[in-house]
C-alpha cells in the first residue's frame, strides 16, 4: 500500500529514470561516430512495456547492511513472480528497490552491499547496482557521467546481459558468472550481433586477466 508521500517519492525516482537514464545525451555515445544514446539501453523498454516496477521500504534504515542484504537476494525470487512473464520481454523487466529512511551519512552502506551480494546476484544470472544521492559511481563509457546520482538510495535489478562484460571488473567471480552464460558467443564472434560486436576487445581483456 503506498501512501501520498511513497507515491511522490516514486514519481521522483520514475522523473530520474525517465531524463537521467532513458532519454539521449550527447555524453553518451558507445561508438565513436554513432549517434546520442541514453546512459542505460534497459531502462526505456522497461518504462513502454510497463515493467518498471518501483517498492518503497521505510524499514530500513541503512545502520547495518545485513537486513539489506537479505531484503535484495529475496528480490530474485520477486523479479520472477512479476509480469511479463515470456521469455522474450523478461529483459525489459526492472524491480527498484527504494529506501527512503536511510540518512545521508549511512547512503554509502549500499556500496557495501552491492560489493557482498553481487557475486550471488551474478551466479543466478541478474545484475544489480545501487544508486544514492551524490554518489560519484561514473559511468563505463564517460566518466563525465555520475550515472547513479539519484533522488533517493534505492538497488535496482535486473536480467543480466551481454554488455555486462563492462561491469565484471577486477573480480574473478564476476567473470566466471558472465563466461558461463555468454562466453561461447564472445569464443565465436560470428554469432555476435553488430552492436554487441563493440564488446569483444572487452571480454578479451577480461578473459586474459582471469584465464591463464
Amino acid at each position: 500500500m503506498f501512501s501520498n508521500t511513497d507515491v511522490a517519492i516514486a514519481n521522483e525516482v520514475l522523473r530520474w529514470a525517465r531524463e537521467s537514464l532513458a532519454t539521449p545525451t550527447e555524453k553518451m555515445r558507445r561508438t565513436r561516430a554513432g549517434p546520442p544514446e541514453a546512459v542505460c539501453p534497459f531502462v526505456k523498454p522497461s518504462l513502454e512495456n510497463g515493467s518498471f516496477y518501483i517498492e518503497i521500504h521505510h524499514e530500513i534504515n541503512g545502520q547495518r547492511p545485513e537486513p539489506i542484504m537479505e531484503l535484495m537476494l529475496k528480490h530474485t525470487e520477486t523479479f520472477r513472480r512479476l509480469p511479463p512473464f515470456e521469455e522474450s520481454a523478461q529483459q525489459k523487466k526492472a524491480v527498484l528497490a527504494v529506501f527512503p529512511e536511510i540518512p545521508a551519512h549511512e547512503m554509502p552502506v549500499l556500496d557495501l552491499v552491492h560489493e557482498q551480494i553481487k557475486t550471488r546476484y551474478m551466479q543466478k544470472g541478474f545484475m544489480v547496482t545501487q544508486c544514492y544521492p551524490g554518489c560519484d559511481m561514473r559511468s563505463k563509457r564517460n566518466p563525465e557521467l555520475r550515472v547513479y546520482d539519484s533522488p533517493w538510495p534505492l538497488m535496482a535489478l535486473r536480467l543480466m546481459a551481454i554488455h555486462d562484460i563492462l561491469f565484471v571488473e577486477d573480480n574473478e567471480d564476476w567473470f566466471a558468472a558472465f563466461n558461463a552464460r555468454f562466453g561461447q558467443k564472445f569464443r565465436d564472434p560470428g554469432t555476435l550481433k553488430d552492436y554487441e560486436q563493440p564488446l569483444l576487445e572487452e571480454y578479451i581483456k577480461a578473459r586474459a586477466r582471469f584465464i591463464r
